[in-house]
C-alpha cells in the first residue's frame, strides 16, 4: 500500500518533496528527532504535549506555536500549577512562545522545522558554529531572504546567519496528542533549506497567520503579575490556575459603561405587565408601541432610524481603550452608531438591539455603588431592565391587598398543576417539585451578581456558590414550554424564547460574558455533547469584578446529565414526566404562559431589601425560598407539599431511588473493602453502570472499574443514600432529635456496619 510518493519540483537541486500518510504520530514525529526550532501553526494543540517535546528531544532550543482555536485555551490551565509553571518558565527563558489567533478562528496546519547546521558537513563551513547561534522571536532570524525575493543576499547576511537543513510540512496534523487516536494524517513534506526562497515563502506565509494574534504571547498576564508582586512563584500560579488572576476584559468594561451612560441619560419607568398599569408621566404614548414588540419579532438593524432626532442619544469616551476593544464596537455602526475621534455616538435603543442580534443577550443590571444628591446608593439595592430604547425599575413592594399576591400565586401554581391535569409520571409531587426548583433559579439568577460580591469578600469559589441550571428529560417533557413560561415571568413578557442551542460555543459564550446583563441566557435543546465541550465553564467567574454583570445559563437538553465537572458547576433537574400532546392541554398551557404574572416584581423588591448572609449549606437558592415562603404567607395561602423546602434534587432524587431499589436486586453483591466499598453487577447490566456511578454526588467519589462500582467515599455516599430527615429548616441544620437519632446509630454499627446493613 502506498504510504508516500515524490513531488515533481520543477528540477530544484536544493528542496525535495513528497506527500505522506502519517498512520501514527510515532512516524510524524520522526521529523522532529534533531529539531532545534520550530514555528508552528495549528488549530489545536495541548500544553502537556508540548512539554513532552521539550523532555524528549534534547537538541530543541525553540519552540513558536500558532493556534487557530483559542476559545478554552485559557482554561486548560485550570487547576493544573505544575503545567502552568514549566510553560511560563520556557517562555522566560525565551524557549517558548505561544500565540492565539484571537481575530480569526484558523485551521491551517504549517511545521517549519530547522535542524542543526552541523548535521550537513557538506553545506557548513569550518568556520560556523551552530551551537553559538542565538535567535529573537522575529521572522527573519534564520533565513537570508525570505519572501520569494532573491537568494543573492547581503554578504553581511552570509556572515551572521547559519544556514541550516529544514523541512516545512502543510498537511492535517494538529500538534497535540488526541490528532493520532483513532485517526490518520497526510502532509506535504518539503525538505530544503533555511536560505531558499521557498523557505523564505513558507516563513512569509506563517507570519501571515501570525498576524491574526492581537494581544501578544500567552502567559504575558503571568509573568506580568510574577514581575509586580512579592509573593512566592508557586503560590502566583497557583492562583493563576484557580482563576483569581484577573485580566481585564475591556469589551465588557465598555458593554458595561454604555448601559451605565444608558441609565444616566434615559428616564427610569415602572416594568408594567399589560395594559392596564400606569406608565410613569411621559411614557404612556409608547406602551402601545412596545406591548407589541417581543424577543421573536424583533427590528433588525435596518429597522433603527437614525433620522429619528426624538431619541436620546449618548456619547462615549474610548480615551485609553485598545484598537481590538473598540473594533469589537465598531459592529454598533450598523445599529445607528458612529465613531468620531475617540468617541461613540449612539442611541439606547441601537444598543439594545447590537446586543440582542450580536451576543443575543437582554439587558438586565443590579445596581453598583454611585452616589446621586450626594446619598449613596448601596451595592444591589436596585435591578433595571434595559429594552424597547427604556430603563425599566424591576421591582414593586407588596400590595396593600394580599389577594392579589393569592391569585398570582394561584395562577403560578396552576401553570404547575398541569402535570396532574395531562402529565404521564410515576412522582407527580418530585416533578412539580423540579419545576419549582427550576422556576426559583430562574428569579434568583438576576442577582447572581450581588451574590457573587458578597462571596468575593470571603474569597468563596464562585463557580460553584453560584450553578448554572441543567434542566433533562425525554421529548414532550415540557421543557421547552417551562423555559418560555419563566422568561415572560421574570421579563413582563418582553422575552420568551430561549436561545438555540446550534448558536452556542465557547466563542459565544465568551460573548455573552462581556454583553453586561445579569438576565439569565435560556438555551434550548443542547446536548450534553455540547455542554461538555464548553470549557469556559470551567472557570466562568474567573476574571469578574464587581464592575461587571455575568449572566447565568440554563441549559435544557433531551439528553441525561453531563460530565463530572460540569455537574458540580450546576444545578441538575429532571422533568421525569411526558405530557399529552391534545390541542386542549396545548391551549391551556399556552395561555398560562402568555398570561401576566406580577409575582417577580414583589420577588424583587424583597430580594433587594435583604441582607446577605452566609449560610451554614451550599443552597443556592436559599434566600430565594425563603423569600418566596414569605410571599405565600403575606397572601394567607398554605405552601403546597411538594414545594422545595430544601433543593428539589436532593429532596426528590431519582438517583437515589434509582439505587434503592437496586440494592434490593438478589444479583447485585456488595463487598466491604475497608476504605471503600465495591458494588459488582451481573454480566447483562455492565452498561448500566455507567447511569449508576453518575447517580450519587460527586463527593461520593464513584469509580467504574469493568462491572464494578467502588465508592471511595462510603461516608458521603451513605449521607446521600439514607432517607433524609423529616424536618429541615431553610438553614438545613437536622433538628437535635434527628442528631442524636443519627449519632446513636454511627456509634453502634459505624458507617460501614449501616451500608451493609442496607446492602443485606
Amino acid at each position: 500500500m502506498t504510504e508516500q510518493f515524490d513531488l515533481p519540483l520543477g528540477g530544484r537541486a536544493d528542496t525535495t518533496g513528497h506527500v505522506e500518510l502519517f498512520r501514527s504520530y510515532g512516524r510524524f514525529k520522526t521529523y522532529f528527532e534533531d529539531a532545534v526550532r520550530m514555528r508552528v501553526v495549528t488549530y489545536c494543540d495541548s500544553p502537556e504535549f508540548i512539554l513532552e517535546l521539550f523532555d524528549r528531544i534534547e537538541s530543541f532550543e525553540q519552540l513558536e506555536v500558532l493556534v487557530g482555536n483559542v476559545a478554552d485555551y485559557r482554561e486548560r490551565l485550570i487547576d493544573k500549577p505544575e503545567l502552568a509553571d514549566r510553560l511560563e518558565q520556557l517562555k522566560r527563558d525565551e524557549k517558548l512562545v505561544i500565540y492565539l489567533c484571537e481575530t480569526k478562528e484558523v485551521h491551517s496546519k504549517l511545521y517549519l522545522i530547522e535542524y542543526s547546521a552541523e548535521s550537513d558537513d557538506s553545506e557548513v563551513s569550518d568556520e560556523t558554529d551552530a551551537s553559538q547561534q542565538t535567535f529573537e522571536w522575529t521572522s527573519s532570524d534564520s533565513t537570508v531572504s525570505g519572501g520569494g525575493t532573491d537568494t543573492d543576499g547581503s554578504e553581511d547576511a552570509v556572515e551572521t546567519e547559519t544556514v541550516r537543513p529544514a523541512t516545512a510540512i502543510v498537511g492535517s496534523p494538529n500538534l497535540s496528542g488526541n490528532a493520532w487516536t483513532r485517526q490518520a494524517n497526510t502532509g506535504v513534506a518539503f525538505e530544503t533549506k533555511t536560505d531558499t526562497p521557498l523557505w523564505g515563502d513558507f516563513v512569509d506565509f506563517y507570519e501571515e497567520h501570525r498576524s491574526y494574534n492581537n494581544n501578544g504571547p500567552f502567559l504575558d498576564d503571568l509573568t506580568e503579575q510574577l514581575g509586580r508582586t512579592s509573593n512566592g512563584r508557586a503560590k502566583v500560579v497557583l492562583l493563576y490556575t484557580e482563576g483569581k488572576v484577573k485580566t481585564r476584559d475591556e469589551v465588557s468594561e465598555l458593554h458595561g459603561r454604555l448601559d451605565e451612560r444608558i441609565e444616566s441619560e434615559v428616564d427610569e419607568v415602572d416594568l408594567v405587565l399589560g395594559d392596564e398599569t400606569e406608565l410613569s408621566e411621559g411614557v404612556e404614548e409608547k406602551i402601545d408601541e412596545q406591548q407589541r414588540e417581543s424577543d421573536d419579532s424583533e427590528a433588525s438593524a435596518e429597522d433603527l432610524d437614525p433620522r429619528d432626532e426624538s431619541e436620546t442619544r449618548i456619547n462615549l469616551s474610548l480615551l485609553g481603550h485598545s484598537d481590538d476593544a473598540i473594533e469589537a464596537l465598531s459592529r454598533m455602526t450598523d445599529y445607528d452608531a458612529s465613531f468620531s475621534g475617540d468617541s461613540l455616538t449612539t442611541t439606547p435603543q441601537a444598543v439594545q438591539q447590537y446586543k440582542r442580534d450580536i451576543y443575543e443577550v437582554s439587558t438586565m443590571c443590579v445596581g453598583r455603588p454611585q452616589t446621586a444628591n450626594d446619598i449613596p446608593v448601596e451595592f444591589g439595592r436596585t435591578l433595571s431592565f434595559h429594552t424597547d430604547g427604556r430603563v425599566y425599575r424591576v421591582g414593586q413592594p407588596l400590595p396593600d391587598d394580599p389577594n392579589v399576591v393569592d391569585t398570582a400565586l394561584s395562577d403560578l401554581q396552576e401553570y404547575f398543576e398541569t402535570v396532574d391535569k395531562y402529565g404521564n409520571c410515576n412522582d407527580a409531587d418530585a416533578v412539580k417539585a423540579h419545576m419549582a426548583e427550576a422556576l426559583l433559579w430562574m428569579f434568583w439568577a438576576p442577582f447572581a451578581n450581588r451574590d457573587a460580591a458578597f462571596y468575593d469578600q470571603y474569597g468563596i469559589d464562585l463557580d460553584k456558590a453560584l450553578p448554572n441550571l441543567y434542566i433533562y428529560g425525554e421529548s414532550d417533557a415540557g421543557k421547552g414550554t417551562f423555559a418560555r413560561f419563566a422568561l415572560s415571568v421574570i421579563s413582563g413578557g418582553r422575552v420568551v424564547n430561549p436561545v438555540d442551542a446550534d448558536e452556542v460555543g465557547k466563542r459565544k459564550v465568551r460573548g455573552m460574558r462581556s454583553a453586561n446583563t445579569a438576565f439569565p441566557v435560556v438555551v434550548d435543546d443542547i446536548t450534553k455533547d455540547t455542554v461538555n465541550r464548553l470549557g469556559t465553564f470551567r472557570n466562568y467567574w474567573g476574571n469578574w469584578t464587581p464592575d461587571a454583570s455575568f449572566p447565568l445559563f440554563a441549559f435544557i437538553s433531551n439528553d441525561k446529565r453531563p460530565d463530572e465537572w460540569f455537574r458540580n458547576r450546576s444545578k441538575v433537574l429532571h422533568f421525569n414526566v411526558n405530557f399529552d400532546t391534545s390541542y386542549k392541554g396545548e391551549a391551556e398551557v399556552n395561555r398560562l404562559v402568555e398570561q401576566d404574572n406580577p409575582l417577580f416584581l414583589w420577588f424583587t423588591h424583597k430580594m433587594l431589601t435583604r441582607e446577605l448572609t452566609l449560610s451554614n449549606d451550599d443552597d443556592a437558592l436559599r434566600t430565594a425560598r425563603a423569600v418566596m415562603l414569605e410571599l405565600y404567607e403575606y397572601a394567607g395561602r398554605d405552601v403546597p407539599e411538594w414545594f422545595p423546602r430544601c433543593p428539589a434534587e436532593q429532596e426528590y432524587d431519582a438517583g437515589r431511588d434509582r439505587w434503592l431499589n437496586l440494592l434490593k436486586r438478589e444479583d447485585i453483591t456488595a463487598e466491604d473493602q475497608g476504605e471503600r466499598l465495591r458494588v459488582s453487577f451481573p454480566e447483562g447490566m455492565s452498561t448500566d453502570t455507567y447511569t449508576y456511578a453518575r447517580d450519587p454526588p460527586t463527593v461520593a467519589r464513584v469509580e467504574r472499574r469493568g462491572r464494578d462500582l467502588l465508592i471511595k467515599s462510603p461516608d458521603e455516599f451513605l449521607d446521600w443514600l439514607g432517607e433524609p430527615p423529616a424536618s429541615v429548616a431553610l438553614d438545613r441544620r437536622v433538628s437535635e432529635d434527628k442528631e442524636a437519632e443519627r449519632s446513636e446509630s454511627e456509634s453502634t454499627d459505624g458507617v460501614l456496619g449501616r451500608v451493609r446493613g442496607l446492602f443485606s
